[in-house]
């Protein structure tokens, strides 16, 4: 505890506030009397991490993949009332999940950590096992992501299969990471394709030529839930979960320690005199300039490569768009263009998602590249970088898909009737009737009774009997072509909906379907696409913008406040000597106490 005490003494007089959290965080989990223990199951790809939780919990639901698919951090709780989960995203937010089902990778690529509850009791409530991405993923954010997890994990459940056992990309990794600072305890899996004799010789074969100190080694099968040597480990680690704890703590104490004294040094050594303080200063300005040019330098090369991001994306929007309207416009649906707009809106959003993962990879793929070279920016910009206000909105559309090609329906409709009543009053009239029949159509069918009462009106002023007898003998064939008619009129009127059903459906595969497809064609190529492909310049030059910004906030910020802790030193090694010697002085008891330690 004294040791603690003095750390953070020292973390308060630097005001320090970050390394004064981190020891409060410790503090109070050591006054806990039966704290948590996270364990993360590192291992590779297709290891058996997922498969094994699953076997561990009451819901089963965890997604496993063929392929790597996300980044994203499992955390799982045992003990609880009931499953169910809680999604932190990108903007801090929680998102509760009642159905385990519903979390699917390909979805929680911005997600930072998917936190499961579940009622198993198979393992102690305080015992938190987390799903970490696997180490042969070739996406280099998933690497990033277990890495910036480890330092959380109190120890490591070591997952191999046993058929391939420990590769040497996971002992590079252990050495790199420094791992076996922490306890590590080896679970192989799919034992069940294994003999008992055989899997005691991988045991010993292990424990033989591994350079890796397992504390304790379970063989498991998830398939025929053979788990017993997996509880008994666990069990284990509960008995010694304060020790554990003790070790992990007391290693971070230890790395708070070196940093302290390290800064320390740096302060010592820019304050020997007034003109160190004025080449510090001097050379906080040159830093900055230095981490600016590296800043630019690293924002042109993300460029090029956001910009390729950006077109194959707007590529695929085209291609996809076209293939989805295009099944649309040629298929049954009723409601054309609310398909039509519902389907350009989920494209662009689901694209614009794959847009975001591209970025988060170009980003980490930058950030791992620079490790280690003299143009490493140790600046948190890159991790931390929020993409979730990017939107695709307002994509234009002035398609009306429903009315194309049913623009003459009314047109067709009365000529269909017209010919029907031509065809049925000449079928009725016979020879001699088809003449007046067909001027009878040929005018328009209301016509029809103002012909016949003039035939009527002329028959009545003609002396001539012959004459009269012929007129009187057409007026009666008329009045009998026009009966006819009324009954067909009639019956039209009655199965009115038949017939536009029946017009719409010629019209809807001779006139509507080709005029949609060369409609959606001209709008994809003319108004869609490049309205897309717009917006996502917009987006991507803003980003580059964003990152440049910044990088170069975080940076001045940085440098800023490094400048103003060597002008207080040197206002007091002018102003109030005394105060100065007395600052010096305690910084260099600090440092000695520290060495001490």
């Amino acid at each position: 505890m004294k040791y603690f005490e003095t750390l953070s003494s020292i973390a308060l007089y630097l005001q320090l506030t970050d390394i004064e959290a981190e020891l409060n965080a410790i503090k109070y989990r050591a006054q806990q009397e039966n704290a948590n223990i996270v364990l993360p199951l590192i291992g590779e790809f297709s290891s058996g991490k997922t498969t094994l939780i699953n076997a561990l919990t009451d819901c089963k639901k965890l997604e496993t993949a063929t392929k790597p698919t996300t980044a994203t951090i499992y955390e799982v709780h045992f003990g609880c009332d009931v499953c169910h989960a809680t999604i932190l995203n990108e903007e801090s937010d929680h998102i509760e999940v009642s159905n385990i089902e519903d979390l699917k990778n390909e979805t929680l690529a911005d997600a930072k950590v998917v936190t499961v509850f579940d009622t198993s009791t198979k393992i102690p409530s305080t015992t938190i096992l987390v799903d970490t991405p696997g180490l042969s993923s070739p996406d280099p954010k998933h690497r990033q992501t277990l890495v910036d997890f480890l330092p959380k994990a109190d120890g490591i459940l070591l997952v191999i299969d046993i058929n391939q056992q420990i590769t040497r990309s996971l002992t590079d990794f252990i050495e790199t990471m420094k791992l076996s600072q922490k306890t590590i305890f080896l679970i192989l899996t799919k034992s069940d394709t294994k003999s008992e004799q055989d899997i005691e010789a991988a045991k010993a074969y292990i424990r033989k030529e591994s350079q890796i100190p397992f504390e304790q080694m379970a063989a498991v099968s998830a398939h025929s839930n053979k788990m017993e040597e997996l509880y008994s480990l666990l069990d284990n680690i509960q008995k010694n979960k304060k020790e554990i704890i003790k070790q992990v703590d007391s290693l971070k104490l230890k790395n708070i320690a070196k940093y302290l004294i390290n800064y320390i040094d740096e302060l010592i050594k820019s304050s020997s005199s007034d003109d160190d303080l004025e080449k510090a200063i001097r050379e906080c300005k040159y830093e900055l300039e230095k981490i600016n040019r590296n800043i630019v330098s690293l924002v042109e090369s993300m460029s090029d490569d956001i910009k390729e991001q950006e077109k194959s994306i707007s590529r695929k929007f085209e291609d996809d768009i076209t293939l989805k309207l295009d099944n649309l416009v040629t298929g049954k649906s009723k409601n054309l263009d609310a398909e039509a707009v519902s389907i350009i809106n989920n494209t662009a959003t689901l694209l614009l998602n794959k847009y975001k993962t591209g970025i988060q990879t170009i980003l980490s793929e930058k950030a791992l590249s620079q490790r280690g070279t003299d143009n490493e920016l140790k600046l948190n910009s890159l991790n931390n970088l929020n993409l979730s206000e990017m939107q695709i909105s307002g994509l234009s559309y002035n398609l009306d898909l429903a009315s194309m090609g049913h623009k003459y329906d009314k047109m067709i409709k009365n000529g269909l009737i017209a010919a029907t009543t031509v065809a049925t009053v000449a079928l009725t009239a016979g020879a001699t009737g088809v003449a007046v029949a067909r001027s009878a159509a040929s005018t328009v069918a209301s016509k029809a009774i103002d012909i016949i009462d003039t035939a009527s009106d002329v028959g009545s002023i003609i002396s001539n009997r012959r004459t009269v007898d012929r007129i009187r003998k057409t007026v009666s064939l008329a009045s009998k072509t026009a009966d006819q008619y009324n009954i067909i009129d009639r019956n039209l009127t009655a199965n009115t909906n038949m017939i536009d059903s029946f017009i719409g459906s010629i019209t809807e595969k001779m006139l509507s379907k080709p005029q949609r497809k060369r409609a959606i064609r001209d709008y994809i190529e003319n108004s869609l696409a490049p309205d897309f492909k717009e917006k996502l310049n917009n987006i991507s030059d803003d980003l580059v913008s964003s990152i440049r910004f910044n990088l170069q906030e975080e940076a001045s910020q940085m440098i800023e406040q490094k400048t103003k802790t060597l002008n207080q030193l040197k206002s007091e090694y002018k102003e109030k000597k005394d105060k100065f010697d007395e600052r010096i002085l305690q910084l260099r008891k600090y440092k000695s106490l520290l060495m001490t330690l």
